[in-house]
């Protein structure tokens, strides 16, 4: 585990918020900032007695003892001894589908039953009973919900959080979603990533013209650029839905326009989703439960996060991703909630560590590693925030346990004390 030095520069410095005494986890990179992978996967960077200093909502400084002193603290500061609590990096949710309306539960037992996903989706449920109430629930309803949605996750310590469109289908109703989700993103308390999720699932309209959707989606993107409403777009494919051929010229007119892409990637097949996905330099593949040593090999060579979806496998009950592929075939591993009505109704960061231990094999080192740094990583935002270093966002965690551990091992419990989002409290 790395130690860090006695904080060169601390003296004038000025804090206005010192959290000290604590297990600290820095997650500070080995030497340049890149995802982790090897041995660094499980690399958490642990201070005994370590402090973390922040001012005007960036870090500016970390260290261990009492070389706090050096840092000046300004009035009004809040200057906290925890106790030899766990004081980490805020969590960083890579996937989710918080704006929408509606449940699930009769898709929910019917699945339990035997009834398999992508024949529920071809019947007209899964995604498109979602649509359907979705597009029926007013403005203030879905914001409501979604900002409701996005402090849930706040409370559960997560400081970054993606948020997709994807249950409106037609470019329209995307757009609908996606001005909503960045009203959302205007008040949050918490950093807001939006992606527009052009291709979820064909709309019925189309009948089998998936090439004039295509079209469609793309022709929306001058709209999206102009508005600022996403900063990447996103595809699902897998069999019976989208093709990488299909998604090719959307991917490529994202690029264009300046947008980063990412994709739902083999998740119940393996459709060579993993190798386009590295291919296309997107930010990450997601889901990758199928993905091929070929597709794995790819996602190593381009440094593409793997973000692991735990909480999916679960509730649909296919094999989980084995993290172990991953990690000795050196691809970075990310882990993130999914939440959605449908396929994955998880609350909360904490879960899906444990579900990444439990289910897919991870440590629950890699799994903090996956939920931190490597999920920044899997937003575009590996320098920003994920770890605790100086010039960060002071995105921080008081967990109310002396070992970090306890977040796999004790599925479900109330670890997170404090969240600190910018170096505010958040309530």
């Amino acid at each position: 585990m790395t130690q860090a030095p006695r904080p060169a520069g601390a003296r004038g410095l000025e804090a206005d918020l010192l959290l000290r005494g604590a297990r600290l986890l820095t997650l500070a990179p080995l030497k340049e900032e890149r995802p982790r992978v090897g041995p660094a996967a499980g690399d958490v960077g642990v201070l005994a007695d370590g402090w973390v200093a922040a001012r005007d909502g960036a870090i500016v400084a970390t260290g261990h003892g009492n070389t706090y002193r050096l840092i000046e603290l300004v009035e009004g500061v809040i200057d906290r001894d925890v106790l030899g609590r766990v004081v980490m990096p805020g969590f960083v949710d890579p996937h989710t589908h918080l704006c929408y309306a509606g449940e699930r539960w009769e898709e929910f037992a019917t699945r339990r039953s035997g009834a398999d996903y992508l024949a529920v989706l071809a019947a007209g449920g899964g995604i498109h009973a979602t649509v359907r109430a979705t597009r029926e629930a007013s403005d203030e309803m879905l914001l409501a919900l979604l900002q409701r949605r996005i402090g849930d996750a706040a409370e559960l310590g997560t400081t970054t959080i993606e948020v997709k469109s994807g249950y409106g289908l037609e470019p329209a109703e995307e757009l609908r979603q996606l001005r909503l989700i960045a009203g959302a993103r205007a008040v949050a308390p918490i950093d807001v990533a939006v992606t527009y999720l052009a291709a979820h699932a064909l709309p019925a309209a189309y009948g089998d013209a998936r090439g004039r959707f295509i079209k469609e989606t793309i022709a929306a993107l001058g709209t999206i650029v102009g508005e600022k409403l996403a900063e990447a777009v996103d595809a699902f494919v897998e069999k019976g839905v989208f093709d990488v051929d299909d998604v090719r010229p959307l991917f490529n007119a994202a690029k264009k326009a300046g947008l980063a892409v990412t994709m739902h990637a083999d998740q119940l097949n393996d459709v060579g989703a993993a190798g386009f996905a590295a291919r296309a330099h997107a930010r990450s593949a997601d889901h990758v439960a199928h993905a091929s040593a070929e597709g794995l090999r790819a996602l190593a060579r381009s440094e593409t996060p793997a973000v692991l979806l735990p909480g999916s496998a679960f509730f649909v009950g296919y094999a989980p991703p084995d993290a172990r592929r991953f990690i000795a075939a050196r691809v970075p591993v990310a882990l993130a909630t999914d939440h959605n009505p449908g396929t994955s109704p998880v609350e909360g960061m904490p879960t899906a560590i444990a579900l990444g231990v439990t289910l897919c094999g991870l440590t629950p080192h890699e799994a903090i590693v996956g939920a931190t740094i490597n999920a920044a990583h899997a937003l575009g935002r590996g320098g920003r925030t994920g770890a605790l270093v100086a010039g960060r966002r002071a995105d921080l965690l008081i967990l109310d346990t002396d070992d970090e551990r306890e977040l796999a091992y004790r599925m479900g419990a109330p670890l997170v004390g404090e969240v600190y989002a910018s170096g505010k409290r958040v309530a």
